[in-house]
């Protein structure tokens, strides 16, 4: 589960928001469809490396349109070349490791698509990583629209250090792990396509997962005028008390990249887009182009950026935080109605899966989705303990 959302997520969100180096407002649909995406962000973990090429849709009907069949490398200045294979479509990975990607060093993107049109990027160079010193949390209370209500819940914040060979730009991206449990209903069971109630198959019978999630916000900063050799309290993002995040245990991992200028300047354009509209999906952002260009049309629009970035990580645990009151959402978990006639259910609806819940000293027997038997049906889901867990 947790792949295909991400696969799906994340090359439609960088095809909406663009970038915001220079606005651009195209006049028509053509330009609104069909444009190459290209999300190719490279760093020097030496883990698996992943560069996402796809066409954009129609921004009022958007849907996920991965080009298959490229050929994809990154180059650095000498003219060794490193080459990312497909992995499903419109996804190519990679392992580069110190050996070819090398601090202070300069690459770009090559890219053919199954058409012979090639592009390439800027040259683009590894700056190396501040290291992290520290990251924790503060419990905070946030206004809403309700004058006299608050929203309770905790900030993370984080101190790192301030090196003179890192450069000055840095940016944060942040994945948040959460564990959650499905209601412990008294009984369960389903009514298949053979018109019988069956207990619930093991394979599907899991009520406790771990839920992650990419953190939307995008934090940037441009260090030339800090002075010290360490940055403290720098605010991360705010988790509330709703809903089942903190609720067992929640985990935070912030991996710091430092970049190049014209890097810095597409991310803190694209922040700046994003904070502007209200979030990610609240209006039409502009299309923008990056540091991509068709070699034999300089005139094409392709949205997108190549960077490479050195890299420093850390993860936070947080479980039982004093003093916060969890506040339950509304659970569409609890059984609803059951039908008249079982035998009479047409097959679109099977299988039918019942369970029975204490509701207020009572038990309520109804119908339940999937995704209340099977944990790992919720978006970006599994049943597999983490191994960082």
């Amino acid at each position: 589960m947790y792949r295909a959302s991400w696969l799906i997520w994340f090359p439609l969100l960088c095809c909406l928001l663009g970038g915001c180096i220079e606005r651009y407002y195209p006049e028509g649909e053509e330009f609104k469809s069909g444009t190459l995406v290209v999300i190719a962000h490279i760093d020097n973990s030496g883990g698996p490396q992943s560069i996402y090429v796809s066409r954009s849709t129609s921004q009022e009907y958007p849907k996920k349109d991965p080009v298959a069949g490229c050929y994809v490398e990154i180059e650095d200045v000498e003219g060794a070349s490193f080459p990312f294979e497909e992995d499903v479509p419109g996804e190519y990975t990679g392992i580069p490791d110190d050996r070819f990607l090398k601090e202070g060093e300069e690459y770009r993107l090559l890219l053919e698509t199954p058409d012979g049109a090639r592009y390439e990027s800027d040259f683009e160079k590894l700056h190396p990583a501040p290291a992290i010193d520290a990251l924790y949390w503060k419990k905070e209370e946030l206004p809403t629209s309700e004058p006299e209500k608050t929203m309770e819940g905790i900030r993370f914040y984080m101190d790192f250090e301030i090196e003179k060979d890192s450069g000055r730009y840095l940016r944060w991206h942040l994945v948040e792990t959460y564990e959650m449990h499905n209601p412990e209903y008294e009984s369960t069971e389903v009514y298949d396509t053979d018109r019988r109630f069956k207990p619930i198959p093991p394979e599907i019978d899991w009520s406790t997962c771990w839920i992650t999630n990419q953190v939307p916000e995008i934090f940037t900063m441009d260090l030339g005028n800090v002075e010290g050799d360490t940055y403290r309290e720098m605010p991360l993002n705010f988790v509330s008390n709703e809903g089942q995040r903190l609720k067992y245990r929640y985990s935070l991992k912030v991996r710091q990249f430092a970049l190049s200028p014209s890097a810095y300047w597409y991310w803190d354009g694209l922040k700046n887009n994003v904070q502007s509209n209200g979030g990610l999906f609240d209006s039409q952002p502009s299309l923008t182009p990056g540091n991509i260009c068709n070699v034999n049309d300089e005139n094409e629009i392709v949205i997108g950026y190549f960077s490479v970035s050195g890299i420093s990580e850390r993860r936070i645990f947080v479980s039982d935080v004093p003093d916060l009151r969890i506040i339950p959402v509304q659970d569409f978990c609890e059984p609803a109605g059951l039908p008249f006639s079982f035998s009479r259910l047409s097959r679109a609806f099977l299988p039918y899966y019942i369970a029975t819940l204490e509701i207020d000293g009572v038990n309520r027997r109804g119908n339940v989705s999937l995704e209340c038997i099977d944990c790992s049906e919720h978006n970006n889901s599994t049943h597999v303990v983490p191994d960082f867990w």
